[in-house]
């Protein structure tokens, strides 16, 4: 592996065309706006400004800008850290509601999870109608992930099914993705763009001594970019049916922000990265168990161990490449790649381990002969 290779490999499978980028975003945005202006219409709970977020925002896509990622937030108010109790509901026995269930508790949140307590917001919510039937989002004072996203994927599928929406745009299912995806056929896009709209409760709450962030003595980030993360703080969303999960995609945007201002090669040598475990790693017919989302953490975990500019010249692209690139490795073989913002948090925890495996062996042909994959 060497940067002549590399350099090369990025210029023909990585960078973006920006005539096609620019198209595209200019597609996107109109049509993202009228379906939450739609949404907020019928109810106001969920915002229309969406945050911008993913690879395409952080400048990390590859190839071509055909996903796009927004959240979009549910207005609860101020959230604190609360104490825990006790929880008495659940599914009924066809799983299509939320319902008391006496002498049945939900199980403790696992490690990175939380029950949400909502306080007088909900009496507003229900002076205006909108705790209504299926428009309700909560269980005595708890607002309910599942019941969030239910809510939001419905008014998301009235949005898509007006007539001048219903031949170009598609819809997901219910799943364990915290995201409504679309996938919107535009007549000038040669290939469908997907569209993640992510339902997230802004709490920015601040960091717990458990996170383990940011970590004594480590010298990346800045100080002042720690300070601004830390004011950034948590956020939630709705990804498991009863347990908010932590969102520190905020966090991770004001991370990569100016990550390569010295002209360094961080978000190259990311990029390289995801677009190998796309055609070499994990290739077509595999099980996608390693996601960008892996690389992103592995990026930011290389970042902390070498925090100098010096380390990330361009002229250093093939080494740190090599390196991160053993470091996924390492953390495959061990079944464990800690969450940077929460170590607690293990990413690989409910992958499939047999399939885990397979990518290892993948990414060991590579790193042992790179010259027959780039």
């Amino acid at each position: 592996m060497d940067n002549n290779a590399l350099n090369c490999y990025c210029d023909e499978k990585v960078l973006m065309k920006r005539n096609e980028t620019k198209r595209n975003v200019k597609e996107v945005l109109p049509l993202v706006n009228e379906i939450l202006r739609y949404v907020n219409a019928r109810d106001k709970r969920f915002l229309i400004q969406p945050l911008r977020m993913g690879s395409y925002d952080t400048h990390l896509k590859v190839e071509k800008a055909d996903e796009f990622d927004y959240n979009v937030i549910v207005d609860v108010g101020k959230l604190i850290w609360g104490p825990g109790k006790t929880r008495y509901y659940g599914f009924n026995d066809t799983r299509d509601q939320v319902v008391g269930k006496n002498g049945y508790a939900l199980p403790s949140p696992p490690v990175g999870q939380y029950f949400i307590e909502i306080g007088s917001i909900k009496k507003k919510w229900e002076a205006d109608g909108l705790e209504d039937g299926v428009s309700s989002m909560t269980f005595d004072n708890d607002i309910v992930p599942i019941k969030v996203k239910r809510r939001f994927k419905s008014l998301v599928g009235e949005a898509v099914n007006q007539p001048k929406f219903r031949n170009m745009i598609t819809t997901d299912r219910i799943s364990a993705s915290p995201a409504t995806t679309l996938s919107v056929q535009f007549p000038d896009i040669p290939y469908p763009i997907s569209i993640d709209l992510c339902p997230m409760i802004e709490g920015q709450l601040e960091f717990k001594p458990e996170f383990n962030w940011p970590r004594p003595n480590s010298q990346w980030p800045s100080r002042q970019k720690k300070s601004t993360i830390a004011k950034i703080g948590v956020n939630e969303i709705a990804k498991a049916p009863f347990y908010w999960t932590l969102s520190f995609a905020a966090c991770e945007k004001e991370l990569l922000e100016g990550l390569d201002i010295g002209g360094t090669c961080r978000k190259k040598s990311q990029r390289i990265m995801k677009r190998l475990k796309d055609e070499v790693w994990c290739p077509p017919g595999l099980k996608k168990v390693l996601t960008s989302y892996h690389l992103k953490n592995v990026l930011f975990w290389e970042c902390e161990d070498h925090p100098f500019d010096a380390e990330w010249q361009q002229e250093l692209l093939a080494k740190r490449v090599r390196a991160m690139t053993y470091r996924l490795l390492g953390y495959l073989q061990r079944g464990n790649l800690p969450l940077y913002f929460h170590t607690g948090v293990n990413l690989l925890s409910s992958k499939d381990k047999d399939v885990l495996q397979q990518v290892a062996k993948n990414i060991k042909s590579f790193v042992d002969q790179p010259e027959k994959y780039l």
